[in-house]
């Protein structure tokens, strides 16, 4: 074989573990992008899952705690009502040695805590999305990724982010200046 063959077949080679390589990365490229939308829409809808778990459960607690008032509140009334109902007085002492039942202080324990670690829970996932969707900008806008990104027409994913209208005031002023826990508007 002649020298310049050689060189021919070697440059040949040499193109062809070029162009495999090159497949192989923007095959790469494109699954991970690919799986990156696909978690992205994925965790979009699982957020709304969550959201809505989140507002079911602390409502039927707190329904539950409704139902526990009413309930005691027409114990109270028939106690007051049996014991001042007959005119004949001694109603003092009647109050004095009767047992009304308390109210149980642990359901509403338990109403702040799934609000606690539902909350919790919700902005954990809120933080989960952002992140997956700063890794999918990530990949789109570092080179070799966002070349092949863009000669395939990806673009960035929009997320929606659930939050107040008191953090969106104070992001857009750049203050928050309301100390008090309890407003009275």
């Amino acid at each position: 074989m002649s020298k310049t063959l050689m060189i021919v077949l070697g440059l040949f080679g040499v193109g062809v573990v070029f162009v495999i390589v090159l497949g192989i990365m923007f095959v790469g490229t494109m699954n991970t992008e690919a799986r990156l939308r696909n978690t992205i829409t994925a965790k979009q809808k699982d957020n709304t899952s969550e959201f809505d778990n989140m507002w079911k459960k602390v409502q039927q607690v707190a329904q539950c705690t409704d139902a526990q008032m009413t309930k005691l509140k027409e114990i109270y009334t028939a106690h007051a009502e049996a014991r001042t109902g007959n005119g004949g007085g001694g109603g003092l002492m009647k109050m004095v040695q009767e047992s009304i039942p308390n109210v149980d202080v642990k359901t509403y324990e338990n109403l702040q805590n799934i609000i606690v670690a539902s909350r919790d829970s919700w902005t954990q996932r809120q933080k989960e999305l952002v992140d997956l969707k700063r890794e999918h900008d990530n990949l789109l806008s570092v080179f070799p990724s966002s070349l092949i990104c863009s000669i395939l027409g990806r673009q960035q994913i929009d997320i929606t982010i659930v939050t107040s209208s008191k953090t969106a005031r104070s992001f857009e002023t750049g203050q928050d200046n309301d100390t008090s826990l309890f407003n009275k508007d």
